[in-house]
């Protein structure tokens, strides 16, 4: 079962074993602040028992507004986490112009700094936990189905009934 740690209107932060899960809407400092402060009790402060991630950061695209000055502390926020990451799964959701070029963005974007880990794109959470479990399966053992992963999710977005 998905633990969720902090959850709002526009945001989630949860955890699953090895699996670490943000959900995004609209983002401003405030909220990113918040994912930084988990984040870090999780890695620095907690006792759960894993301490390596592979990460899922699922975007809302008709919800989403990130302002331009945002972009030092979602830095941060990723220069944190990258030693922790065994690998990530960005999930742009939708179909539509502005989930495509949110998409092609992020690529891109992700083209340009390179990771110690792998890293890949996808348009809904089954594709992105069918990809992301066996990685963290291959670098822990952890024994995790992607469909049950896929359910928490949905499940964990339903309980905030805001991110979907």
């Amino acid at each position: 079962m998905l633990q969720v740690l902090d959850a709002d209107e526009e945001y989630l932060v949860a955890t699953r074993g090895h699996v670490l899960v943000t959900v995004w809407g609209r983002i401003h400092l405030d909220r990113v602040r918040r994912a930084f402060a988990v984040q870090r009790w999780l890695i620095e402060a907690s006792d759960h028992e894993a301490k390596s991630f592979g990460v899922m950061a699922v975007i809302v695209p008709q919800r989403l507004a990130i302002p331009d000055s945002l972009d030092a502390e979602l830095r941060k926020l990723d220069d944190f986490m990258s030693p922790h990451t065994l690998a990530s799964a960005v999930v742009i959701e939708g179909e539509g112009m502005r989930s495509s070029l949110l998409r092609g963005s992020a690529k891109t974007t992700s083209l340009l700094k390179p990771r110690g880990y792998p890293e890949k794109h996808f348009g809904d959470i089954g594709e992105a936990t069918r990809w992301l479990v066996p990685q963290i399966a291959q670098k822990t053992g952890e024994k995790l189905k992607a469909e049950d992963l896929a359910w928490d999710i949905a499940e964990a977005r339903a309980l905030h009934h805001h991110l979907g």
